[in-house]
């Protein structure tokens, strides 16, 4: 008799092994996660005590801080679960701040914010980083900002309006100092391909460490639209008459090819336009045909025609 017993492995089906494998799948894709480095920024509420004497915010101060930390994504994790954070209370006296006293440093309280995270991670950045503070009687002065751009749109597009918000900052110093400046800047922008609307922060660049500004920052808003080609027809005024003449020109009107962002209550409108021709600029019978814009949107493409002939005939 045979004793030999023969044993059988049931083979999973191919609907459990398709599981199966999704789960390993899964757990791989879930764990190569925890352990892959990532950026996010945590909102902390925040609250200033023991302002400098003699001194006020050069702007209002912030109710929360931006935080940028960048850590592994189990730590992330672990950080999320604390949120919503405690309010944060930032002494301006345990603050790094300048000999003078008008900027306090926020990165030098690091070390409250990783006590809020519970765990200890690399931040990146902290929004606001910087607080400024102007003297109370000192010396103050409203200059313009301006944001150098370096656009490149996509064909066919174009700036509809540009705003910087705010497009004034105050500047506090010594008075021989502020003499010097009618204009601060900030760091220039470079974009390329442009097709839709763009808003960002744009750090302003002081350059003198003297001076104090209300802000560090500016808005900056593009709004971006699509070129739309039109023509429109309108009648040449002649400028500079020389007396004791009447003028006939032809033709009288003239045809114009531009380009402009869609906008149904200003494209082509001939208030937008001037279209006239100079008695001064004649040479021969003939008078060029000149056209101004009054809408920086607008790109003229063509004049047709691009000069006129003209008859002065004397007044009897």
């Amino acid at each position: 008799m045979d004793t030999t017993k023969q044993i059988k492995i049931k083979k999973p089906s191919n609907l459990s092994a398709f599981f199966i494998c999704l789960l390993i799948a899964t757990s791989l894709w879930l764990l190569h996660s925890l352990n892959t480095v990532y950026t996010k920024r945590f909102k902390i509420p925040v609250e200033f005590t023991n302002y400098p004497q003699n001194k006020t915010p050069a702007s209002e101060l912030p109710k929360e801080l931006l935080v940028s930390v960048k850590t592994s994504g189990m730590k992330l994790v672990l950080i999320s679960l604390n949120e919503p954070f405690p309010l944060l209370k930032i002494d301006f006296n345990d603050v790094r701040s300048d000999l003078n006293r008008n900027k306090f440093y926020l990165s030098s309280n690091n070390s409250k914010i990783q006590k809020l995270f519970n765990i200890k991670t690399e931040i990146k950045a902290i929004y606001p980083d910087t607080i400024a503070f102007i003297n109370k009687f000192g010396t103050q002065k409203e200059v313009f900002v301006k944001v150098p751009l370096n656009i490149k749109y996509a064909q066919g597009f174009n700036a509809s309006d540009i705003n910087v918000n705010p497009s004034f900052v105050l500047i506090n110093g010594e008075e021989k100092d502020l003499e010097l400046v009618d204009t601060i800047y900030t760091d220039p922008v470079f974009l390329n391909g442009i097709n839709n609307d763009v808003n960002k922060n744009v750090f302003i660049n002081n350059l003198n460490p003297k001076l104090v500004l209300s802000a560090n920052a500016v808005q900056l808003s593009i709004t971006v639209s699509k070129l739309i080609e039109r023509e429109i027809v309108l009648p040449i005024k002649i400028e500079n008459r020389e007396e004791g003449y009447d003028y006939s020109i032809f033709p009288s009107k003239v045809k114009i090819k531009f380009t402009s962002t869609f906008d149904k209550n200003s494209i082509a409108d001939s208030l937008l336009f001037k279209v006239f021709v100079n008695s001064k600029q004649k040479k021969n019978s003939k008078l060029p045909v000149n056209v101004s814009v009054l809408d920086k949107n607008i790109t003229i493409m063509s004049t047709e025609p691009d000069e006129i002939e003209f008859l002065m005939i004397r007044k009897k």
